[in-house]
């Protein structure tokens, strides 16, 4: 009999668990039972919950034991997920399979953190985090972190704060506000977890890691002359103002001008290079592997990641070719149970020092090659030339010429700046594809 079509059943105490996980491997879990036709190379029989830390109990024909979750699902369902992916499904099933009996188990034990005077010691990475959590900064506290930060920093027109080191192709950004709307005080705990320091709160504010988990990662790098322009961005949460309104005017900076590369250091977990934001390719799979491949060679375990949602990079993808946002650790962000693994973070600020930026690959393509520039040279011209109320902009979405418009609530000035378009191409005898997304109405010109 071929290992295909020996089928396996969960108990029921497993089954409802993994139907109260939501993500692509509690799915495929569930639809993989009973199924002759998923791999079972161990011919399990029955899988059950085990009272072990992140282990189901399995029974074979003649025996059983304990296997590691993530053992289970490479064995039934290789090269499905990403590690990271794996590693949500397990932290949800312990919470679910074992809850209290976990943390009573491992006996923890909370340490009030009592932060010393502040001095500016950015490669003490610990203490470093520890002065710019104190207090929670939402949009417009922005300048009240600059106390924390180096003097030596410019401050562009929109507000936000940047330095250039050395002669460099990277852009390295992380943000200055957090995610609440009203400024607080933060009291800070710590526990062990598996040899790691964990930093949080005591359960009353959030913790602000996302992001000054990034702005840690880039004062180490600084202090340590990483070559790179370091940009430290306003309003992330509030729909990355300052990386927004910088994109708008990038034409603007000659120190931009010849950047290939813009990392962010804004993602949760351990294991993330992200490819994809707001639902388009941020980056190349190439340059994502390479930079994975860099940061692992210090002991790392980052790996591709189509999941992005949106950080200050995303706002560059029209003007920089690869862009990316990397893990930096913390995890429950935007509520009170945030926390950061400050163990990881001192790993990764350290493999940053390592990594060979300058030599990762550029693959993916901003601009226009010369046929679609000739092609709609007078088009362009004229769409230039008008003046626009909305972000009108025109962009390559791989390979095809796209105007996008910014939508709006003023639906009239919306309607007017169609009619001003609608005239364009009109004229030049244009007959586009029109589409639309929750931000943008899309025209490709193909």
């Amino acid at each position: 009999m071929s290992f295909e079509s020996v089928t396996f059943l969960y108990t029921d105490t497993l089954h409802e668990i993994i139907d109260n996980i939501s993500g692509p491997v509690a799915e495929a879990l569930l639809k993989a039972q009973g199924d002759r036709f998923v791999k079972n190379p161990f011919k399990i029989e029955v899988v059950d919950v085990s009272k072990t830390h992140s282990r189901f109990w399995v029974t074979f024909k003649d025996h059983k034991q304990n296997m590691k979750i993530k053992a289970f699902i490479n064995s039934i369902l290789p090269n499905s997920f990403t590690d990271h992916q794996i590693w949500e499904f397990i932290q949800e099933y312990n919470k679910l399979a074992l809850g209290k009996e976990t943390q009573a188990e491992t006996k923890v034990t909370y340490n009030k953190i009592e932060p010393r005077a502040f001095r500016f010691e950015p490669k003490d990475i610990r203490n470093t985090f520890i002065s710019l959590v104190t207090q929670t900064y939402p949009h417009g506290h922005e300048e009240e972190v600059m106390k924390f930060m180096p003097q030596d920093l410019s401050k562009d027109e929109f507000g936000n704060y940047y330095k250039i080191i050395g002669k460099s192709q990277t852009m390295f950004t992380s943000h200055l506000d957090t995610a609440d709307r009203t400024k607080s005080y933060v009291n800070l705990v710590s526990v062990e977890r598996d040899g790691d320091e964990i930093i949080m709160t005591d359960g009353t504010s959030i913790l602000g890691a996302d992001d000054k988990a990034g702005v840690t990662v880039m004062l180490y790098m600084m202090a340590h002359n990483i070559p790179g322009i370091y940009y430290f961005f306003i309003g992330e949460e509030r729909g990355g103002i300052g990386s927004y309104k910088l994109a708008a005017a990038f034409d603007k900076y000659t120190h931009l001008k010849d950047v290939k590369r813009c990392v962010s250091f804004d993602r949760r977990n351990y294991f993330s290079v992200i490819t994809k934001q707001s639902y388009r390719q941020s980056c190349s799979d190439e340059f994502a592997q390479a930079l994975a491949d860099e940061l692992n060679k210090s002991g790392l375990s980052l790996s591709l990641d189509p999941t992005g949602i949106y950080t200050d990079s995303a706002s560059f993808i029209d003007d920089i070719p690869e862009c990316t946002n990397v893990s930096v650790g913390y995890f429950s962000e935007h509520t009170t149970k945030e926390c950061q693994n400050i163990s990881y973070l001192e790993r990764l600020a350290k493999a940053c020092l390592s990594a060979n930026w300058e030599e990762l690959p550029t693959v993916k393509k901003v601009g226009f090659d010369e046929e679609i520039l000739r092609k709609y040279k007078g088009f362009l011209a004229e769409l230039k030339a008008n003046v626009f109320n909305l972000e009108v902009r025109m962009v390559n979405d791989f390979g095809d010429a796209i105007i996008k418009i910014e939508i709006e609530p003023d639906l009239e000035l919306v309607f007017e700046e169609l009619k001003i378009i609608s005239r364009l191409l009109t004229k030049h005898k244009m007959d586009p594809d029109v589409t639309f997304d929750n931000q943008y109405i899309k025209i490709n010109l193909k």
